[in-house]
């Protein structure tokens, strides 16, 4: 999987409405975007929200909903969106 960080306004945007309507996610995307914050998960294969791929799955709520990945996108795309 690539892991590539999204680079234009666009992809942040993209990315950002991924994250926040996302309801499952597997355990790669939650550690990039979550943190995760129980001690035991419900793991089943399915196809993760995020990246799209078909392997070991949780729910989104178990790397707190993608807080700080999503904190950190806005501040991105308002920091690109200002103007000077």
């Amino acid at each position: 999987m690539d892991f590539q960080s999204p680079t234009t306004l666009k992809e942040k945007k993209a990315l950002l409405k991924k994250l926040e309507t996302a309801y499952n996610t597997c355990f790669d995307c939650g550690d990039k975007y979550g943190v995760y914050s129980v001690g035991c998960s419900s793991v089943y294969e399915s196809t993760c929200d995020v990246c799209g791929e078909t392997k070991r799955i949780t729910e989104t709520r178990d790397f707190a909903y993608f807080v700080t990945g999503i904190r950190k996108l806005k501040l991105e795309i308002q920091n690109e969106t200002k103007i000077p």
